[in-house]
């Protein structure tokens, strides 16, 4: 097999990792338009291999996106930060139209955009484009709402379409009758928001009973455990105020940080935890202050929406203990942001604590920026998109070629140095890294290649069978 030039010219800008590949290969369809609308129907996990029902930003994106630019990353990335741009737009005006205060929605947008939750959102770009994307129809529902359109229930079915996280739109929507009406004619308005439900049970029936999960994969096991959940919510809520994500993987029993995480952070470690301490005793401290002096803002509609708004975003994912990450901050985010900034708000009154206000502010933003530039070298996705480059640029210059069917077998670097046990030596984390086949076959165009990985398993003895073989190097 030989490749095109343009595809070797997309193949040296190609930045995807991991299920950045399988996504491409759920999403192939060669051009047939019966298998594209096929995409919307409700499959079983069992048939397709796939949980959860999201067609618009995975299925559909991946499918169309490759169908016009190959494997070249920069249009994903556009659309990305096109989102992320279109979404802190769509959060400054829903809180403009519900608070009429412009300084309160430029912080909730500046503080959305700049939240190193955003990392998540923008290198890990399988997840990341899925939940940017739930959270664009997420926000132009709830504005729609409130502007008593019926294009709501359209981009109501497409946040559906897009990721689970917005399966909590209806309880928001009945949240937002009672800011926008008195309590007696809000009940009396309830019904409109009827549809809604029904087709959130019709969807939440399909995707439970219809789709299913995978019971293999120990990350998407659900835990009822209110010490637990407590556990979750509190990861959450500092990965909000700015924490970087793989914090989570150095804390030990008891609060214990590993001290390996000095190796990663270096001098970025004053100045995170520095910032964090600041600002959350700041924030508990404002918090106390307010409630010693019975201010009303807790027993505010709108304060009381945006805290449940929040709370409820995080819903669909909570019970995966083992599978917490910052991208599923995405849709709770300009809630977050707001209690924050309406807290600030109402200590801000008081003379003597505008100082205080400020450091917190700032504090709040050093957070976010030293956490985001720590994390462009050492989030994972970021990591392992440089790594599947690397590795694909080895492989292209070592076998330009490949017959139909051929076997691929990655060998241990002896170079790789020894993390731990589970983690595995460079094999290991070339599968990862390449989502086992998919990368390469995506690259050689070959359905049939097999690829094979050391710490994995062997491939098979058979003396006709030529064996192409290739260091995995992935430092």
């Amino acid at each position: 097999m030989q490749l095109s030039f343009p595809y070797t010219i997309q193949l040296c800008l190609l930045i995807f990792s991991q299920d950045d590949f399988f996504h491409f290969k759920v999403s192939f369809t060669g051009g047939s338009i019966s298998q594209f609308v096929n995409f919307f129907g409700f499959h079983s996990f069992a048939e397709r291999g796939i949980a959860f029902y999201r067609p618009v930003f995975r299925e559909a994106l991946f499918n169309t996106f490759y169908a016009l630019f190959g494997l070249n990353p920069y249009p994903f990335r556009v659309l990305q930060f096109f989102l992320l741009f279109l979404n802190s737009a769509l959060a400054y005006y829903l809180i403009y139209k519900l608070f009429k205060d412009r300084n309160l929605s430029f912080f909730v947008a500046f503080f959305y955009a700049v939240c190193a939750a955003q990392v998540a959102s923008l290198y890990y770009l399988a997840g990341g484009i899925q939940v940017l994307g739930a959270t664009t129809f997420l926000l132009l529902t709830l504005i729609l709402i409130i502007k008593h359109s019926a294009f709501s229930f359209v981009t109501f079915l497409l946040a559906l379409g897009s990721h689970e996280l917005t399966s909590v739109l209806p309880f928001l929507i009945s949240a937002l009758l009672f800011i926008q009406y008195p309590v007696d004619k809000a009940i009396r308005k309830i019904w409109q928001v009827l549809p809604f439900f029904f087709v959130l049970f019709g969807y939440l029936y399909l995707e439970i009973f219809k789709i299913g999960f995978s019971t293999k994969e120990l990350q998407y096991q659900t835990v009822f455990n209110i010490k637990t959940l407590l556990n979750s919510y509190m990861w959450y809520v500092g990965w909000a105020l700015g924490l970087p994500e793989m914090l989570i993987d150095f804390v030990q029993p008891g609060f214990k940080l590993n001290s390996a995480l000095m190796r990663y952070w270096g001098n970025y470690y004053l100045i995170i935890f520095s910032a964090f301490f600041i600002s959350l005793f700041l924030l508990i401290t404002g918090t106390t202050y307010l409630l010693i002096k019975k201010n009303k803002l807790f027993l505010n509609k709108k304060f009381l929406f945006f805290a449940l708004w929040f709370i409820f975003s995080l819903v669909p994912v909570i019970l995966l203990p083992l599978h917490k990450s910052t991208q599923y901050l995405e849709t709770g985010l300009v809630a977050f942001w707001t209690i924050i900034r309406l807290i600030i708000l109402n200590v801000y009154r008081l003379k003597t604590a505008r100082i205080f206000c400020a450091v917190l502010i700032i504090s709040l933003f050093t957070l976010s920026a030293t956490s985001a530039i720590l994390q462009r070298t050492t989030y994972w996705a970021a990591e392992r998109g440089k790594y599947a480059k690397q590795l694909i640029e080895y492989v292209i210059a070592l076998y330009p070629t490949l017959p139909k069917g051929a076997i691929v077998y990655f060998e241990n670097d002896p170079n790789y140095p020894f993390v731990a046990k589970d983690w595995g030596s460079s094999s290991k984390q070339a599968s990862f890294i390449l989502n086992n086949e998919d990368a390469l076959r995506l690259i050689y165009k070959d359905p049939t290649l097999k690829v094979f990985y050391q710490d994995l398993i062997q491939p098979p003895i058979n003396p006709e069978n030529k064996i192409y073989k290739i260091k995995a190097k992935v430092f």
